[in-house]
Order: structure tokens, then C-alpha cells, then sequence
């Protein structure tokens, strides 16, 4: 009785970082043979080879049908190609067939040991017409048949003559042809004298090929390959004390004048003489006061810039309470407070505050709250996140997040969600020392102003029956130029630095935009993401160079 041989599959490494290596893996009825970027693999590339998506293709052996091996494409990034052809579904292999990961990715050869018969290349058929003219011996057999099997002979070889002149005129004609087309289309281009170049953008699955790229692209091309790449943010917070947890509030007083009913927003001078809201503990509010907490909810934007789930927005989207708080209309106009002799709190006869007083003061930066400890550089308060959800564009589904680095010099801000899948981020260009005013950008996000727009979803849950009304964001598209540039610090010929008090930024002439865009995507004509959307109304709009995002993503040395 004989034994059945055992087949091994192997993967012979053509070129890449594996070049030269083999792969073999027994063919039993259950394998799975799984390729892509890091350890978890069977055949495993390094994290580095950007190329290969994490999990790229897998060849599975299939226990049905004797000596058959398929390979699918796990939605990779760049592809999977079987003989230089990209595949869309599962696709049989068979021995010597070539394996690429992406069209510019590492490749490798398919085999088997012992090779299967069916596996085996069939014999090729040649065509008769390529045959060049061979000259015909005749045989001692010809010789004794005489002149029937030369009669065979010359008339085959006249028919084969006759077939290859025919063909070979088909050819001379479709050359003429082709080559009529190609000097025609040539003069067309020199006539039209317009440069033409062709650039592909990728979105995620969407390709864009743009045409006379010296032109740049159109804000419609650029948010076509961008769409899904600028998300949608949501906040909500407190202020709270780090010691114990405790929530913040602003303390409001009754009115005390003759005459007057109801509550006065409390504020005080703090030691460094600025005004800021009397802040307190729930159940350490002066008597017969109110308390409203400090904290608040609103919405921004973002852009993803990792596809392991990075997203750069404004600070001020992400963490509040490290920027200028926005009061109530209700706080004012509001009493000023202040201890006496006795250290009891009164009110400072006939002053009144007003927004303006109050417009720079950041929570975080609160100072006449356990002031020895924040002046000794001790963190006594902090805001926390209520809840920060990311969105994707045209989605209704919310994906929490959480804030992994802030800048300490800018409105930017660092958020990390988790996703199962690979996400597509925006190409980013530090071009801060080039860009000048009068550069074409286009700015992606969400205004506050816009329509909102919401699905209703009926529940599929046993234990909650109750619909889903859920907003979906949509992208605004808003276009214009760089009016001026803001820097914040600088030198020139005339004097040896200047210092804005605004900071860095560039001022942009476009109208479109306003609450709700802090934090999305800025790009220059050519799909660059050059800037971070931070401010503006209907009147100025301000937006921050991409160098500090990109300074935010890795390690800056301060000191050397």
C-alpha cells in the first residue's frame, strides 16, 4: 500500500526586504497562510514596509476540491496582484504564479513540492505563421513514394508562404494606422501649447486623476480625495480639583442695592491684579448664594494624520479649559468681590464687570483657588471630559476618543480613537518659511452655522425599542486666500526682531467659515494640508501653520 506524500507550499521571495528567502508551510486540509506587516503574520514584514498593509492577503488551502490553493485580498491598502493583475475576490493559485503587495511591493512565487499534475504548465501551441522558413531534407522514405508525398510537401509550405504575407500586410496596415494616430495627436499638443500632466490623488478608495497640474487642483478635487479624512468632534467637560475630584462653580450673589431682586455673577481681583470669576465647591458657597458649574459642551473639527487613529485638531475643541473661557450673557454685568480686614468676602460698592474685564481668564489657570499652590507649580485644577466623540463625514456613527498631547505654545491638539481598520490621512506640507500672501486654500470642516442634518434609525435591540435620532455630519467645502502672514517672531534687515502679540498665524480672506471649523484642515492647491483652521466670523478668519502639529507628533529638544 502506498503513502500518500504530503505537499508543501512555498513562497520564494523575488524581491523586498525578504529577497532571497523561502517560506514552507505544510498543505494540510486546515491552512491558512496569513501575509502582511508585524509579528502576528505567518509571513511577517516589518512594521517600516509602509507598503504592506498590516493584514494584506490570505492564502487559504481549499479541503474541497484536491490540489487547490486561493488567495484573497484583505481590503489592503495598496492591493494584492496575482501575475501583475490586481485581484477583487478570491483568485486561484497555481504553481510559479507571482504574488505582489502593491503594485511597487515586495513579490514572491508560488510553488508546490512534489507538484501536483494538475499544476503543471500545458504544452504551448505554436503558431505556424512566426515559423521562420526551414529548409526541407528529403527522407529515404519520400525518396521511395515518389512524387505524391513532394507534391504534399510544396503545396503545404505554399499555403504557410501565402498565410504569412497576408498577415504580414494586416500588420503593415494597423503600424500605418497607429502611427497616423500617434503624429496627429503629438501636433494636437504642440498646437494647444499646454503642458499636461497627469497626478493621482488618493482618498482612501477614490483616485483622482487631475490634469494640467500646474493649474493645482480644485477645491471640488481636493475635497473629493479628502472626505473621509476630515472628522467631525464633540465635547463635553467640567472643571475640577485634582486632589479630591471635586467640581468647580461660579458662585452667584443675591442683590443687595433697594430695589433689586435676583443674582449677581461674583468675580475678584487675583493676586496678580487681573479679574477672574469667585470660584467654590458645592457646599462651600457663601450663605444664600447660588452656584453654576464651570465647564461646558461644543463642537470642531479634526483631520487624521495616522492610520493607526491620530487626529490634529484646535486645543481649544479638544481640552477648554486651557482657553478663554465663554460666559453667559447672564454674568453680566457682574459685582466685584473682595476679602476684608476680617477675611470676610464683600462687595466693592458701584463696581461692575463686564465681558471685557474677563475675556483672556483660562480655567485651568485659575489663580484665586488655592493660589499658593498654583504659583509654586503645583496642579490643583484641571478640566475632565465629560464625553469627546469623533465622527466621521456622512456617518452616524460616534467613535470615542481621548487626548494624548497638547501644545503648550498653540491651539493644537492631539486625539487618538480606535478602529479595527486602517484609516487614510491627509498629506501634510510645512511650508511656513515659502507661503506668501495671495496663495490659493481651500479650508474643510464643520461650522456651527451650517444646516444640521439627522437619520432616524429604527431599533433592532429586543431591550430598547426606542429609534435612534442621530445628527450626521457633512463637510463644508470654503475657499480663499492668505490675506496676510502673522509671525510671531521674526528679524529683518532694518531691525533685529520684531515680537506679535497674536502669536503665528495666517490671515485668511474667506467668509464661509466660523464656529465649528476650529480645528479642520487648511490646504493649498495641490491637496497639502498646510494649516490648522483656529478662528474667525464673517469678517477674519486665522489659521495656524501645519510646523506645529507636525512638532506635536514627535520629540522637539528645547534645551541642547
Amino acid at each position: 500500500m502506498n503513502t500518500p506524500v504530503s505537499t508543501t507550499i512555498l513562497l520564494l521571495h523575488k524581491s523586498g526586504p525578504l529577497s532571497g528567502k523561502t517560506d514552507e508551510f505544510n498543505a494540510s486540509p486546515d491552512r491558512e497562510i496569513r501575509i502582511g506587516r508585524g509579528p502576528s503574520n505567518e509571513v511577517a514584514f516589518d512594521l517600516a514596509n509602509d507598503i504592506v498593509s498590516r493584514e494584506h492577503c490570505r492564502i487559504k488551502v481549499n479541503a474541497q476540491l484536491a490540489d487547490t490553493y486561493e488567495i484573497t485580498d484583505l481590503q489592503s491598502k495598496n492591493g494584492t496582484y496575482v501575475n501583475g493583475k490586481a485581484i477583487t475576490e478570491k483568485t486561484t493559485l497555481f504553481a510559479g504564479d507571482i504574488i505582489q503587495l502593491g503594485k511597487d511591493g515586495p513579490t514572491m512565487e508560488f510553488d508546490l513540492n512534489p507538484k501536483p499534475v494538475s499544476h503543471i504548465k500545458k504544452t504551448r501551441l505554436i503558431d505556424t505563421s512566426s515559423l521562420k522558413e526551414t529548409k526541407i531534407h528529403e527522407s529515404s522514405a519520400t525518396k521511395q513514394t515518389g512524387a505524391v508525398k513532394e507534391t504534399v510537401g510544396k503545396q503545404t509550405m505554399q499555403h504557410i508562404i501565402q498565410q504569412s504575407e497576408k498577415k504580414g500586410k494586416k500588420r503593415l496596415v494597423i503600424v500605418s494606422v497607429a502611427l497616423i494616430f500617434l503624429l496627429a495627436t503629438i501636433g494636437w499638443i504642440i498646437a494647444s501649447n499646454r503642458p499636461s500632466v497627469v497626478q493621482n490623488i488618493k482618498g482612501g478608495d477614490t483616485t483622482i486623476i487631475v490634469k494640467d497640474s500646474s493649474r493645482g487642483l480644485t477645491p471640488a478635487q481636493i475635497a473629493k480625495a479628502n472626505d473621509n479624512k476630515v472628522v467631525f468632534i464633540e465635547a463635553g467637560w467640567t472643571l475640577e480639583l485634582t486632589s479630591t475630584g471635586e467640581k468647580l462653580y461660579h458662585v452667584k450673589l443675591p442683590a443687595q442695592g433697594k430695589g433689586e431682586s435676583g443674582y449677581y455673577a461674583a468675580y475678584i481681583r487675583n493676586r496678580a491684579g487681573t479679574i477672574e470669576p469667585l470660584l467654590c465647591t458645592r457646599g462651600n458657597e457663601p450663605r444664600g448664594a447660588q452656584i453654576d458649574p464651570i465647564g461646558g459642551f461644543g463642537s470642531g473639527s479634526g483631520f487624521v494624520v495616522d492610520d493607526r487613529g491620530y487626529i490634529v485638531t484646535n486645543r481649544h475643541v479638544a481640552v477648554p479649559w486651557m482657553t478663554s473661557y465663554h460666559f453667559k450673557d447672564s454674568d453680566f454685568p457682574g459685582v466685584l468681590v473682595e476679602y476684608n480686614e476680617k477675611g470676610n468676602l464683600t462687595v466693592v460698592k458701584d463696581a461692575r464687570v463686564g465681558p471685557g474685564d474677563v475675556r483672556d481668564w483660562v480655567p485651568a489657570e485659575a489663580l484665586n483657588y488655592n493660589r499658593m499652590n498654583l504659583e509654586s507649580g503645583v496642579t490643583v485644577i484641571t478640566g475632565t471630559l465629560s464625553y469627546l466623540d469623533v465622527t466621521f463625514a456622512n456617518n452616524s456613527l460616534r467613535t470615542p476618543g481621548k487626548v494624548t498631547r497638547t501644545s503648550n505654545v498653540h491651539d493644537v491638539a492631539l486625539v487618538k480613537i480606535d478602529m479595527m481598520e486602517e484609516l487614510s490621512s491627509v498629506t501634510m506640507l510645512n511650508n511656513y518659511n515659502e507661503i506668501e500672501p495671495g496663495s490659493e486654500v481651500t479650508v474643510m470642516g464643520y461650522p456651527g452655522m451650517s444646516p444640521d442634518q439627522f437619520v432616524a434609525n429604527l431599533s433592532q435591540d429586543a431591550f430598547n425599542k426606542n429609534p435612534a435620532i442621530v445628527k450626521v455630519p457633512v463637510p463644508t467645502i470654503s475657499t480663499g486666500i492668505i490675506g496676510r502672514l502673522i509671525k510671531g517672531r521674526a528679524g529683518t534687515e532694518k531691525v533685529d526682531g520684531y515680537v506679535s502679540m497674536m502669536g503665528d498665524y495666517y490671515q485668511l480672506t474667506i467668509n464661509s467659515t466660523g464656529p465649528g471649523n476650529s480645528g479642520g484642515p487648511m490646504y493649498d492647491n495641490k491637496g497639502n494640508v498646510i494649516g490648522i483652521y483656529s478662528a474667525g466670523s464673517d469678517k477674519m478668519s486665522y489659521s495656524i501653520p501645519i510646523k506645529y502639529a507636525m512638532e506635536l507628533m514627535g520629540r522637539n529638544e528645547v534645551i541642547h
